[in-house]
């Protein structure tokens, strides 16, 4: 009788260690459930029907500079977006026109780990910064400005900060007492390159959080394929 006992005060201990350790394996699986989900997404099966490249991409406009500047306005959501030639890499590197994938991109980014801000600039700060990003156009800049949700028209033989004729936003034409809301890596926010001349840190809306690499890996996800774009920096004499 008492061996009975016994066992059975070791099998009720053994029953409540169990069921002790199910609770708690149930307790974690509904905590992880919720980040599992919000994992983001793996790029996968893209490719670009143009190359990639830093080559030139402080003196003109470039599908990588594109390509980059369109992932960071998509990521914050914002009216238009900046990104300067300083944040890719030093040294040529090209991707050819076929298989794409976010490790190779990545490689092009100087700060991958740079987050984005939001910078609530007038119409008349984003003339007076693409003025900036040209003043030694054709020559190399590490300011040069790549540009989503803006056209600009310039006279690429003028000198100095006088090289724009006209500037489009989302297809309307700039308005210079409107404020928009620009999205940009947040040193390039804080003023770096001299910009800092043209925006101050009041005029810093929020940072995102989030980083080039987020923004890139997300809008790959999104676009499978990168194909030749509309010209950003329009050419007339």
């Amino acid at each position: 009788m008492q061996y009975k006992t016994k066992t059975s005060v070791i099998i009720g201990h053994y029953a409540a260690v169990a069921r002790m350790l199910a609770g708690l394996i149930g307790t974690f699986a509904l905590l992880c459930l919720p980040c599992l989900c919000a994992l983001p997404a793996r790029a996968e099966g893209n490719r670009t029907d143009v190359e990639l490249t830093t080559k030139d991409i402080s003196q003109k406009e470039s599908a990588l500079g594109s390509l980059t500047a369109d992932a960071i306005r998509a990521s914050a959501k914002s009216d238009a977006a900046f990104i300067a030639a300083s944040s890719f890499a030093e040294e040529t590197i090209s991707i050819k026109p076929g298989a794409l994938t976010v490790a190779e991109l990545l490689k092009t980014l100087e700060y991958k780990g740079d987050t984005i801000a939001i910078v609530k600039l007038t119409g008349e700060q984003i003339r007076a910064a693409l003025e900036h990003g040209l003043y030694l156009y054709p020559k190399s800049n590490s300011g040069f400005l790549h540009t989503s949700g803006i056209v600009a028209t310039i006279n690429p033989t003028a000198s100095g900060e006088k090289h724009i004729l006209s500037i489009k936003i989302n297809g309307s034409a700039l308005d210079a007492s409107k404020t928009y809301k620009v999205a940009m890596p947040a040193p390039l926010a804080n003023g770096a390159l001299a910009y800092f001349k043209i925006w101050k840190k009041s005029d810093l809306d929020k940072d995102t959080g989030k980083t080039l690499e987020n923004a890139l890996t997300a809008y790959l996800v999104d676009h499978k394929t990168i194909a030749k774009g509309d010209e950003r920096l329009v050419a007339k004499k």
